[in-house]
């Protein structure tokens, strides 16, 4: 009887301590990095990349996928230990980044197949047109403060892009990858302006404490890197590698 007791009371503690190794993660969906369907459960290179060196270190991930504003906020009340792709400015102003880049955001002008315009040259070509405004998104510089079109707020990127598609909006913003997928999942008639206009590493952000912790962790993508593992992740879901994203070679992913 006591050794059943004493081996209860070591189950008992082994469960705690695994539950406190637990880290909740949120993250607004963004394929190929981190997304949710019911299908597939929760997928991507990034969540791949950490879930395996999180396992590694003996940790394990609670994912969360919501908007940009339900993760801050979640952030701002202490539900959630890490967000992916976030924006410094609207978290907690003591929460820390990750300094190693594993994504970035290909920002392109993205308008209907029937649209006169061939190429994106200055944004002023833009002036007086309607152009879809994602409201949770951080636009990069020279999109963010524009002024000289009619923005046209819309709630999420899917909602965006079918504006577009149905011509109730004239311009898009947004990252090259998704869209092109989101276009040939839903057969939506909708191109790029060649170049790009900007193209943004991300960052993740987490609370103070897991400092210590996220040191390791990009050693980690740091060795994975060296390995080339990353760039076989990336040629196999983007068709360019990482090192090319990086170095900021985007001709393969923009053919």
């Amino acid at each position: 009887m006591r050794r059943l007791a004493a081996l209860l009371l070591l189950w008992l503690t082994l469960a705690s301590a695994q539950a406190r190794e637990q880290f909740t993660v949120c993250f607004d969906d963004w394929a190929p990095y981190a997304a949710y369907t019911p299908e597939r459960g929760h997928y991507g290179i990034t969540v791949a990349l950490m879930r395996e060196i999180f396992n590694d270190m003996g940790l394990s991930l609670k994912l969360q996928s919501a908007t940009q504003s339900r993760c801050v906020a979640a952030a701002h009340a202490g539900r959630i230990d890490i967000m992916l792709f976030g924006d410094k400015e609207a978290l907690p102003a003591h929460w820390l980044a990750t300094n190693i880049p594993t994504e970035f955001w290909l920002v392109g002008a993205w308008v209907p197949q029937q649209s006169p315009l061939q190429r994106y040259e200055q944004l002023a070509q833009f002036n007086g047109l309607r152009v879809a405004m994602v409201t949770d998104y951080i636009y990069p510089a020279p999109i963010h403060g524009y002024l000289g079109w009619h923005s046209v707020m819309v709630g999420d990127a899917i909602d965006g892009v079918r504006q577009l598609a149905a011509r109730r909006v004239d311009v898009m913003f947004d990252d090259l990858i998704w869209m092109r997928q989101v276009a040939k999942s839903k057969k939506l008639k909708i191109r790029m302006l060649p170049p790009l206009i900007a193209a943004q590493p991300q960052q993740h952000f987490y609370k103070p404490h897991l400092a210590p912790l996220f040191e390791r962790y990009e050693q980690e993508v740091q060795a994975r890197i060296k390995r080339g593992e990353l760039d076989a992740s990336y040629r196999a879901e983007l068709g360019i590698s990482y090192d090319a994203l990086r170095r900021g070679d985007y001709a393969g992913a923009i053919q």
